[in-house]
Formats: structure tokens, sequence, C-alpha cells
């Protein structure tokens, strides 16, 4: 590890970024500038942290969260692909393979007005032959300014059609998860995933049971209004024609062993995808 993280840091390292061992003996990435901090663990290109200067952390992460290789991480935002929910070829599990494999670090910048960006890429290359039978590139770009802006790219590098889904599965920290709304959604029609019934969103989203919905048709902004933090957080997206919203409650907690039994009162999560219709896969 520590020759990787040397030849990271002569490589790329530069003011405002820099390499260092994370939880699991992960090699994660430090974004730090007069913005904030953030964090990116090469391990499924996935943000770790996300804390503005001078305020609350706005990324969770679990305190039960498993950091092994081939394992999910619970909390940050993971990187939801080739599939968001179950396998569809009923092979593997959900949510993809993206998420569980190491990526590359391919670009490091320092913007004109002080933030700082890292390019991270996974090609069918670097993973087994199992999981991804055709050609891709994905690059997901993560800059830290005064917005942190996650970019992910997808480029079929093959000549056959590359059907996928996916989501940016971003988990929100919260002061009290039955006292924030989440506004934006009004009217828009979901798929309820815990049901297995459609239905339309009337007012702001409200926390007071599992809730694990997939609004569909949905391209605007998003806001988790917090009064106990006294904050709102505004998430925007482009690329994206689905919102995930998803909270496990009480039962679900107890049942997941990377997630704490009362933790649920702590997140939210507010995604950014291109999820189907059907069933979400929660693993």
């Amino acid at each position: 590890m520590e020759e990787r993280l040397r030849r990271l840091n002569e490589e790329f390292g530069r003011t405002g970024v820099r390499f260092q061992t994370g939880e699991g003996n992960f090699a994660e990435a430090v974004l730090n500038n007069r913005f904030g901090e953030a964090k990116v663990m090469l391990h499924g290109a996935h943000l770790t942290s996300y804390t503005p200067a001078g305020a609350k952390p706005v990324v969770w992460m679990s305190k039960h969260s498993q950091f092994a290789d081939g394992q999910p991480i619970r909390g940050g935002v993971p990187v939801c692909w080739p599939w968001f929910g179950p396998d569809p070829n009923g092979k593997f599990g959900g949510h993809g393979f993206a998420r569980l494999v190491d990526w590359q670090v391919t670009r490091t910048e320092t913007e004109p007005d002080g933030g700082s960006l890292i390019e991270l890429e996974l090609t069918d290359r670097m993973v087994p032959a199992e999981f991804a039978p055709q050609p891709f590139r994905l690059t997901l770009t993560v800059t830290l300014g005064a917005e942190l802006v996650l970019a992910l790219k997808i480029r079929n590098t093959g000549s056959e059609v590359l059907n996928y889904s996916g989501a940016l599965h971003t988990y929100f920290a919260v002061s009290d998860a039955a006292k924030i709304r989440v506004t934006g959604l009004e009217e828009c029609e979901y798929f309820d995933s815990v049901l297995g019934t459609d239905g339309i969103q009337h007012g702001a989203v409200v926390i007071d049971r599992e809730i694990d919905r997939i609004y569909r048709g949905t391209s605007g902004s998003c806001r988790i209004e917090d009064p106990g933090f006294r904050r709102a957080v505004r998430i925007a997206k482009s690329g994206s024609t689905s919102t995930v919203v998803w909270n496990p409650w009480i039962a679900k907690s107890q049942r997941m062993p990377d997630f704490g039994d009362e933790e649920y009162h702590t997140m939210v999560c507010v995604e950014a995808a291109n999820a189907p219709r059907g069933n979400d896969a929660r693993t």
C-alpha cells in the first residue's frame, strides 16, 4: 500500500488533492481546499464524505459499514452500474459491480477558483469477464468547489448496443429523518417498491415509514429541508430520468448487517438515477 500511495501522490498529488490509506486499508483521495473537504475511495470510486467549510457533514456513512474487498460500502455515494436494483439476468447481486471493484485515477486538477478535481476510470478489462461481457468505459469526476459535483459518464466502446441502468445512490446526513421534508417531487408519478404499487406524490415527501420510491420522469432539482440542522440541501442533476428516495425505517434497518438498528433516524437517500420500473433491491 505504501508504494501504491507513493506513486499516486507522485503522479496525481497536487494542491488540494492527496492520497492516503482509508478504512479497510483502501486507498482514498482527500480533496481539501477553501470550500471544504471530500474523500473518495478508489474501491468503487466511492465518495465517503463531504463537509463544506464551516458546516456539518452533508454525506452520511454507516458506522457499521463493511470495508472489505468485493463488498459494497454502506453510505456515501455508491455508483450503481450497470444495473439498478436486481441483476436483470438473475446472476449477481443488486446494484451492479461498479461499486465492488477498484477504479484507477486518470486525472487531478486544481481549478482556477481554488476547487479540486479528481477523475477515476473503470473499463471492462478491469473487472471479471463474467461481470462484463460487453466493452465499456466509465468515468467518474468529482469536483469540490462552491458546490460538490459528481459526473458519471458511460461510453460504449464496443460494436453492440449496451443496455444499462444505474444511479448515484447518495446518502444524506439529516438531523432527524422523521422531521425533514423532500421537496421538488410534487405531483410526480412513482413506483413504490415497498408496496409494489404506483402512486402520485402529493406535497413534500415525509419519512414516517419505510420509504423506497422510484419517481419517474424527473429531471428537476430536489431539496432536503432539515429544520434540525437549519439547512436545506439542493440536489440538482442532468442526464437522469428518475429520482429515488429511500429510508429503511425500523424493521429493515434491523435486518441489514451493515446498518445500525437506529441509524435510519440520521439519513435519507435521494438518488439521481436511470432506474427500471420494477422492484428495487437493497443489498
